[in-house]
C-alpha cells in the first residue's frame, strides 16, 4: 500500500502517515524514496491502536477523505437489528455474524463468529462512547463487503478501555485486506461523531438507522476536508 492508500484507510493526512512511518510507529519499508506498507501489517497495527485513532484524527488538520461512498451502499436494513436483547459479548457476536450471513449468503456464520471471538480475545474492538466495531481476525469468504449493525436494548461490557459499556455495534467483513481497511477506517471515522451516535440511539427502526448512516457518510464525503 502507498502512503495515500494508508491515509485514506486511516482517515488521516498523508503527512501524518509519513510522520508515523518516519518515527517507527507505523510499520513500513522504504522503497526507493517512498514508504510502502503491507496491508496485513497495517491491519494488525489498527487492531492494537484502534482506541487511539479517533484522537489522532481530531488533531489532524488535513485528513484524507475519499469521496467514494462505502458504507451507504453496503449497509442494508436486513443487516441491522434494533434493540437486540444480547446480554454478553459472545451472544452479541453470534447475532452480528447471523445478520452478516443474512445479507451475504456466502458467509458461514459459525466460521465468522469464531473469527470474531478470536479477534476479541486478542484485543477488544470497543472504541469509546459505547461504540464497537467487531471484525474477524482473518479473512472470511464473502461475495463482497458485508456489513451488519446492532443496537442492544441495554449496554453490555465489551472491553472499552475506560470500563464503560457498549450499545452500538458495527461489523465489517471484507474478502480483500485493502477493502477491509477502507471500510473499517470509514466506520471508525463516522462513529466518532457525537450527533450521529445520539441519532443512532434515538431511532426506532432499521430503516431510520441506515438512513442516519447514509446521511452522515454523504456529508463526510462531500465536506471540503
Amino acid at each position: 500500500m502507498s502512503v495515500q492508500e494508508v491515509a485514506k484507510s486511516l482517515h488521516v493526512s498523508a503527512r501524518e502517515v509519513v510522520r508515523l512511518a518516519d518515527s517507527g510507529i507505523l510499520p513500513a519499508k522504504m522503497v526507493g524514496d517512498e514508504w510502502q506498507f503491507r496491508s496485513g501489517e497495517i491491519l494488525n497495527w489498527i487492531a492494537k491502536n484502534l482506541h487511539a485513532l479517533p484522537e489522532r484524527r481530531r488533531k489532524d488538520r488535513d485528513p484524507a477523505v475519499s469521496s467514494d461512498l462505502l458504507i451507504a451502499p453496503s449497509l442494508l436494513e436486513a443487516g441491522v437489528a434494533i434493540d437486540l436483547p444480547a446480554k454478553t459479548k459472545s451472544s452479541l457476536l453470534r447475532e452480528l455474524a447471523g445478520l452478516a450471513a443474512e445479507v451475504d449468503h456466502c458467509i458461514d456464520p459459525t466460521a465468522l463468529t469464531e473469527a470474531l471471538v478470536e479477534r476479541e480475545e486478542s484485543s477488544s474492538t470497543a472504541l469509546q462512547d459505547g461504540v464497537a466495531v467487531p471484525h474477524p481476525v482473518r479473512t472470511i469468504y464473502s461475495e463482497g463487503p458485508a456489513l451488519a449493525a446492532a443496537r442492544t436494548s441495554s449496554p453490555i461490557p465489551f472491553g472499552q478501555r475506560d470500563g464503560g459499556l457498549s450499545d452500538l455495534f458495527f461489523l465489517v467483513c471484507c474478502p480483500e485486506p485493502k477493502a477491509h481497511l477502507l471500510y473499517l477506517g470509514r466506520l471508525c471515522r463516522l462513529l466518532i461523531e457525537k450527533p450521529l451516535q445520539e441519532e443512532l440511539r434515538r431511532v426506532e427502526t432499521a430503516e431510520a438507522f441506515v438512513a442516519a448512516i447514509v446521511k452522515a457518510e454523504a456529508d463526510l464525503c462531500n465536506s471540503p476536508g
